[in-house]
């Protein structure tokens, strides 16, 4: 090999797999190191993945990776690196750079076969993608039908479920018949959990629920959000529920269906220009028991939702903008204590329709913040809220309230509320 040669090879052994990701057309997404895509010679969905950080690379469809930048390249290009042509082409991709002159050049056939390998997958690829759409349709479709079907069978203005509600948020039982009007309750409801020795879904509860709807900008049922109730089992007043197999803790709560981009109406109206928005229902409800009873003018023309967890409620997250927690670390598998990453409190401008339907008309908008998760976590997500709020609806006065550290605004409303009355 020619002193020109081994020059050119020596140069592209020294790329970094970061660098050629870029110069191969690898979409990163952020700064994260660990990035996971679509095979750009296979297809799949996530199959092809690299670490800037460890300068690796692999691919689970071809079941082939390595920490060279040059294989990576062959992967991704159909090329054989064993072959001498197109091991050197491998090396040109990943400087970016045309090999030099009096190479052994790819022959006209190999070229043709590359090709039609490339073509034939890409195909296959878009055919395996679209059978996954077709599949994810009609799943969403079943689910949809059966979130319905609960919904629509759950009982509505009943005073089991208002009890609920009030022994959790301290709104009254008549108010809330009044005023919750989505709220419906089911005295029996199956939990499903796991499969059976049948390997069929198993029902590992049954008993009474409240049933909430996961509704769109236009009002339309995208999904349910359960929650199991046991009236004789404070403070939460919700049965304790365990896992057959690890013995241990269930959630009570459920949601089926889509939660993304849409709310749980707690009370009110969503044409109303000012809106009292929070994760959970209970603590909605609580923040409306309380403006009810302190300045009913304001709360009646109100509008009350719920997002149903935090991540709906803030939205999508920036790919920059993560930040080191201030105290808090984590230990690798060295022992080697690292920052644990805070997401962006910056909102995605292109992903803004992922969370709650905000809508444009709206004027004023009150976030109810959480005080009993980790702080600094939770002020990042309410940060994006805000700043999500203000792209959505530009001029908008919006603002969070806390409640003191360690509660929730149902419990510190609910036991103020009780207090007052007693």
């Amino acid at each position: 090999m020619s002193e020109i040669f081994e020059l050119f090879v020596t140069r592209a052994r020294d790329v970094l797999i970061a660098e050629a990701a870029l110069r191969l057309g690898l979409g990163l997404k952020g700064r994260g190191a660990e990035q996971a895509m679509p095979c750009p010679h296979c297809g799949g969905k996530d199959r092809f993945a690299l670490n800037t950080a460890k300068n690796k690379w692999n691919c689970r469809g071809g079941s082939v990776g390595g920490n060279d930048a040059i294989g990576m390249a062959a992967h991704i290009l159909g090329l054989d690196v064993a072959r001498r042509p197109e091991f050197l082409e491998s090396c040109g991709a990943v400087l970016g750079e045309a090999v030099p002159d009096g190479a052994e050049q790819l022959t006209a056939e190999r070229r043709a076969e590359i090709q039609a390998d490339t073509e034939a997958r890409a195909s296959k690829s878009e055919r395996e993608a679209a059978t996954r759409a077709a599949e994810a349709d009609a799943f969403r479709d079943k689910e949809l039908k059966k979130c319905r079907g609960i919904y629509e069978a759950a009982r509505p203005g009943t005073t089991n479920a208002a009890r609920y509600v009030y022994a959790r948020s301290g709104l009254l039982i008549d108010l809330a018949l009044v005023h919750c009007r989505a709220m419906r309750f089911e005295p029996r409801l199956t939990y499903w959990h796991g499969k059976d020795e049948r390997d069929k879904p198993r029902d590992i509860w049954c008993g009474p629920a409240m049933v909430l709807p996961f509704v769109n900008s236009d009002g339309q049922l995208i999904g349910i959000h359960q929650t199991w109730i046991d009236l004789e089992r404070g403070p939460k007043f919700r049965p304790q529920l365990i896992c057959p197999d690890k013995r241990e803790p269930l959630p009570s709560k459920k949601m089926r269906g889509t939660k993304k981009g849409g709310l749980i109406p707690v009370a009110g109206e969503m044409s109303a220009t000012r809106w009292v928005v929070g994760e959970g229902f209970e603590n909605v409800a609580a923040w409306f028991a309380a403006q009810l009873a302190e300045d009913r003018p304001l709360a009646r023309p109100t509008f009350y939702a719920a997002a149903g967890d935090i991540g709906n409620l803030a939205g999508a997250a920036a790919r920059t903008g993560r930040f080191a927690h201030p105290s808090n670390v984590k230990f690798d598998v060295k022992r080697v204590a690292r920052p644990v990453m805070m997401p962006s409190p910056d909102p995605d401008p292109g992903r803004l329709g992922e969370g709650f339907p905000l809508g444009t008309h709206v004027r004023e908008l009150l976030f109810l913040g959480d005080g009993d998760s980790e702080p600094v976590w939770t002020a990042a997500h309410m940060a994006r809220a805000e700043a999500r709020a203000e792209l959505i609806a530009p001029g908008i006065d919006v603002m969070t309230v806390w409640p003191p550290r360690g509660h929730d605004w149902a419990e510190v409303i609910a036991m103020a509320l009780r207090g007052e009355a007693a």
